[in-house]
């Protein structure tokens, strides 16, 4: 782990200064200047492109001429949840969307979301003569010793050095978790983000494959903006390879899914941004569940507004058995940011060097776990330290955010994945968040700012190698509705859902329930593999039919009933 020094010239050094000095902070001002400029990087719907989703079984001319009527051309199609991804005219989405939505073949019809990328602090830097031999020692966020670290360019291209002193313990144990993790498998990590520079010689042999889900703008798979680079040095940089940092999952490989594209519109206020769209992200979503390659994903974006699609490719991603992790957003307030703020993510706030919560980090009864986010060194692309792009450099830089914070999960999730790869995704899931730690090192409580804490890598393998097993299980969902019984005639048909503790169908339950349509019958039916058990009145009627059903009982050799009814009504 001992590096070379950082290569950036000093008047690159004064000019990018200058030219970045408006989103500058220091510890004492944090974000401030940046917030007020950041309103203008809310997420936005695209001008020319919505997402429709038509009945399953809807014909091909009837999807053609729903297009038609509102002069929309497939750009693509995200077949496994799908969903076209259509063109309109540009500033007709709105009208667009009504024509889609009064479509009785349309399921739903909604904007395409752009979520913005970006760094709100990106102040350190070196320079050659520096002479950091060891970069570990600015890892304050896997191994705490209350170091000084860091370094902070002032307005005159200056570096202060060190700029910080951390408080021991505030971090999250990652050499007491490998210490314990003895399996060297590899698993793969999806980073869904802004692309990765997979020829840093600190990412050297990690990159699995290389997908640019961009289909527009022009953006070629480079990492332009250095973010998902950064993302992914911090799950999984090589380490004991004599340069750099030290991932938290060393073992693991990455998968750079490139979502996002450069927009240089802000560079004058020193703002560098990438957009990325949810059909991208999407797409990016279903291509990873789909390809079996990996155990988890990193999405190290957010925005506040909420769409079905992403929210359907989240659900699909999860059901395939991927641990999802998201950054909750660096909006310093408890307002819900997604995807991180979907049910099937771990929600990931950011704690700083002395284990407070970052001046920046959203907070809350929504987000899941807190990890380090502040000032966190990793890789990004040569042409930060002003070499070419392209150069597999040994470049590093310190940036801050609750995109930073994410990865720290994820490459636990990684490291518990490999250590115990029988577990699920919920089981290791129930393993970083059961064993987070709830106190800090200065004596936080961190239930202030999240459900379960600060992440601890030991603690989560601790947690990992006992038996997670269902204890308990109940009706996650009822649905009621008429079916034909012919001849113009109608019955009640009620579907029960049945999953345990840990999300996982429970099959072969017998379910016991009463079905009141016009006298109550008791029936009893199995759930099958999907834990789904399906009951149909024997009653049927023609016109209206209105009925009841009551689950009064299920009886499951696994796993014990923790409900004591559960009704539902029709209409």
């Amino acid at each position: 782990m001992v590096s070379r020094a950082f290569r950036l010239p000093r008047s690159l050094w004064m000019a990018l200064t200058l030219a970045m000095l408006p989103m500058c902070i220091q510890a004492a001002q944090p974000f401030q200047a940046l917030q007020t400029r950041a309103q203008a990087l809310q997420t936005r719907a695209s001008e020319d492109t919505v997402l429709v989703k038509f009945k399953p079984g809807s014909a091909a001319d009837e999807r053609r001429s729903a297009h038609t009527q509102a002069q929309g051309n497939v750009r693509k199609r995200i077949e496994s949840i799908g969903v076209d991804v259509v063109q309109v005219p540009k500033g007709s989405v709105s009208a667009a969307i009504a024509l889609y939505s009064n479509n009785p073949n349309v399921v739903y019809a909604e904007p395409n979301y752009v979520r913005p990328l970006y760094f709100p602090a990106t102040n350190e830097g070196s320079e050659p003569g520096l002479g950091i031999s060891n970069n570990f020692d600015q890892q304050y966020g896997l191994h705490n010793t209350g170091q000084a670290f860091g370094a902070v360019a002032d307005a005159l291209g200056n570096l202060i050095v060190p700029a910080y002193q951390a408080t021991p313990d505030a971090d999250i144990n990652a050499p007491e978790g490998w210490a314990a993790a003895n399996n060297q498998a590899e698993v793969a990590v999806a980073v869904i983000d802004s692309g990765v520079t997979c020829a840093h010689l600190d990412l050297a042999g990690k990159c699995i494959e290389e997908i640019n889900f961009v289909t527009s703008h022009g953006s070629g798979p480079e990492d332009v903006l250095g973010h998902g680079t950064h993302v992914a040095g911090i799950i999984a940089a090589t380490t004991n390879n004599g340069i750099g940092i030290a991932g938290v999952a060393p073992q693991a490989k990455i998968g750079a899914m490139k979502v996002c594209w450069e927009d240089i519109s802000l560079a004058w206020l020193g703002i560098i941004i990438s957009q990325c769209e949810d059909a991208d992200v999407a797409s990016a979503l279903t291509y990873v569940a789909d390809s079996g390659l990996y155990r988890v994903i990193n999405i190290s974006l957010a925005g506040t507004e909420v769409s079905s699609t992403l929210g359907t490719a989240i659900k699909y991603a999860w059901d395939q058995g991927l641990v999802i992790i998201g950054a909750a957003g660096n909006a310093y307030s408890s307002e819900v940011y997604y995807p991180a703020g979907y049910d099937e993510v771990i929600a990931v706030g950011a704690t700083d060097y002395h284990d407070n919560l970052a001046a920046y980090s959203t907070f809350g009864h929504w987000v899941s776990v807190l990890a380090p986010g502040t000032a966190i060194l990793s890789t990004v692309p040569g042409g930060a330290c002003g070499q070419p792009a392209d150069d597999p450099s040994d470049c590093y830089d310190y940036k801050s955010g609750t995109s930073m914070a994410a990865p720290h999960v994820a490459g636990v999730a990684a490291v518990m994945a490999a250590q115990y790869p029988q577990l699920t995704n919920a089981q290791i899931r129930a393993a970083i968040e059961g064993s987070a730690d709830p106190i800090g090192a200065l004596g936080q409580n961190f239930h202030a700012w999240s459900i379960y804490g600060r992440v601890n890598l030991l603690a989560a393998l601790n947690y990992g190698s006992a038996p997670i097993i269902a204890e308990t299980h109940s009706v996650t969902a009822i649905l009621a509705e008429t079916v034909n019984a012919g001849k113009g005639s109608k019955q009640g048909r009620v579907t029960v859902t049945v999953r345990d503790n840990l999300g996982h169908p429970v099959n072969g339950a017998v379910v016991q329930g009463d079905f009141d349509v016009d006298s109550h019958t008791s029936v009893t039916q199995v759930t099958d593999s999907a834990g789904n058990a399906v009951f149909t009145s024997q009653y049927s009627a023609k016109g209206s039919i209105t009925f009841s059903f009551c689950v009064t009982n299920i009886a499951s050799s696994a796993t014990s009933w923790s409900e004591t009814e559960r009704c539902v009504s029709f209409p």
